[in-house]
Formats: C-alpha cells, sequence, structure tokens
C-alpha cells in the first residue's frame, strides 16, 4: 500500500510539472496563428519565417499542421491566411463580448483626432437614446447628457436610427414628431420626403446636419453594425463652425467612413479595410 500510494504521489508531480510547463509545441503552433490574425493580409511562407524568426521547414510544418484543423488556409497565389475556424473563433468571442465596449478605442480616436463633442447612441422602444458622452477639450461644448432621446427629423444621430429601423416603427414615430412641430421649411416635412433623405443617408453610409436642430451647430454621425450586420449602436460627433467649419465638412465625413470600415472589420472580418 505504501508502495502503490507512493508511486501516486509521484505520478501527480509528473502530471502538475507537466501542466506548469505547458506543451511547447501548441505554443509555437499558436504563435504561428497569431501571426496570421495579427497580419492584415495573406503572407508568403517566407514572410512568415521572418516575423517569427523560424526556419521556413518548421514553419510549414506547423501550418500544415493549422490548415487541417481549419485554422488556416492556403490560397491560389501560394499564400496563408486564417480559416474557417479561426474567423469562428472571433466571431463566438465578439458574441460573448459588449460591442460598445470593443469600440471605445475608435470612439477616443475620433475624439481626440477632431476635437469635437461625441455622443453614441443606442435604439430602444421609444427611439435613439444616448448612452455616452465625450466632451471636446474647447472651452464651448456641446453636452449631450445620457439619456436624451435624440429627435428622428432634425438630428444626424436621429436620422440614422430612423433610416436603420424598420419603416413601420419609424413611421409613427416620425408622424408623432412632423405633428407636434409646425416649423415652416423642415426637411423632411413629410413621409415622401423622408423616404428621399432615407435613400440618400443608405447610399453615402451616415447622417449629417447642419445647423438643422441648432443654428450653428453641426454633427456627423456613422453606424457601428455587429457582427450579424445588425445596428449596435450610432456614434455621433457634434460641433460648432469653428470646431466642424460647414467648408471642412467633408473631410470630418471621411474621417469618420474611415473609422467606420475599421470597425466593419473588426466585426465583420471578410470585409476589406
Amino acid at each position: 500500500m505504501k508502495i502503490n500510494a507512493y508511486m501516486q504521489d509521484e505520478t501527480m508531480n509528473v502530471e502538475e510539472e507537466k501542466l506548469q510547463g505547458g506543451v511547447q509545441s501548441l505554443e509555437v503552433g499558436l504563435t504561428v496563428l497569431d501571426a496570421l490574425t495579427e497580419h492584415n493580409a495573406p503572407m508568403m511562407l517566407k514572410e512568415l519565417s521572418e516575423v517569427l524568426s523560424m526556419h521556413p521547414a518548421k514553419v510549414h510544418r506547423y501550418v500544415v499542421s493549422l490548415i487541417r484543423k481549419g485554422y488556416a488556409q492556403q490560397l491560389s497565389d501560394g499564400r496563408y491566411s486564417l480559416g474557417e475556424r479561426a474567423h469562428a473563433f472571433g466571431v463566438n468571442a465578439l458574441k460573448r463580448t459588449d460591442m460598445l465596449e470593443l469600440t471605445q478605442k475608435y470612439i477616443v480616436q475620433i475624439q481626440q483626432h477632431l476635437n469635437c463633442s461625441i455622443h453614441v447612441s443606442k435604439w430602444f422602444a421609444d427611439g435613439a437614446v444616448v448612452v455616452q458622452s465625450l466632451e471636446s477639450n474647447h472651452v464651448f461644448n456641446i453636452i449631450t447628457r445620457v439619456g436624451s432621446r435624440m429627435p428622428l427629423l432634425k438630428s444626424a444621430t436621429g436620422r440614422l436610427h430612423a433610416c436603420l429601423q424598420p419603416e413601420h416603427i419609424i413611421k409613427p414615430l416620425l408622424e408623432k414628431e412632423w405633428a407636434n412641430s409646425a416649423k415652416a421649411g423642415q426637411y423632411p416635412a413629410n413621409w415622401e420626403e423622408f423616404l428621399q433623405l432615407k435613400e440618400k443617408i443608405l447610399q453615402q453610409g451616415y447622417a449629417s446636419v447642419i445647423g438643422d436642430m441648432m443654428a450653428g451647430i453641426h454633427a456627423v454621425a456613422i453606424p457601428a453594425y455587429n457582427f450579424s450586420r445588425q445596428l449596435d449602436h450610432v456614434i455621433t460627433c457634434i460641433g460648432t463652425e469653428d470646431q466642424l467649419p460647414a467648408d471642412q465638412m467633408q473631410q470630418a465625413i471621411d474621417y469618420l467612413l474611415g473609422i467606420q470600415q475599421q470597425i466593419d472589420a473588426l466585426f465583420n472580418p471578410q470585409v476589406a479595410v
């Protein structure tokens, strides 16, 4: 009995050492997978070898194993890229992660680059509601309080949300806003005009206003889609004429669309940036 107990203890010690030491070959294989993941384009074997500081023959053995398990694939031109299993891992990870948390770095990047106020909104039963607000570094700040419900007709935020929601949900809400507003020259002024605006916004991929909600205040809103290509939230940049000049809006729009493409690629790997 003592001998058996001793042998069991020794076996447990060996297993613990193995557990603590890990499996080196697996770690090397994951390092190869990391290199494919971090590179934004398919790689030749030579490139992988240089990045990993590893002999090409050794890299090739690991790549072959990754291909067999579906974590990598070889393209017709000989380059290697991530396989379907790797993409499935990414999608499943995103499903378990709050999307707004993952887009924070892009939101902060926008605020720092354009130095405008930023607010993030989500769609709820009663409309577009602000869930996050960042101030600019300017003396004069446009502050949108968290919990504020944005108008669907006059704000860039509301317009973009309205265009991306089912029409049977949006139409009654718009009719309510039209009934409560007697402002002359308002656009869109009716359902037909809204449908025209919707077509334009969907085609260009963003919504913008120049003084529509408040004189001298301009805004641009971009969508953030989740892995199912459904709208998760809207990111809106807001500024005064000095912060976001009307004659320079296109520069800000181009920058924001570039950020939107990066977010798209994060949640939809097949989207090319």
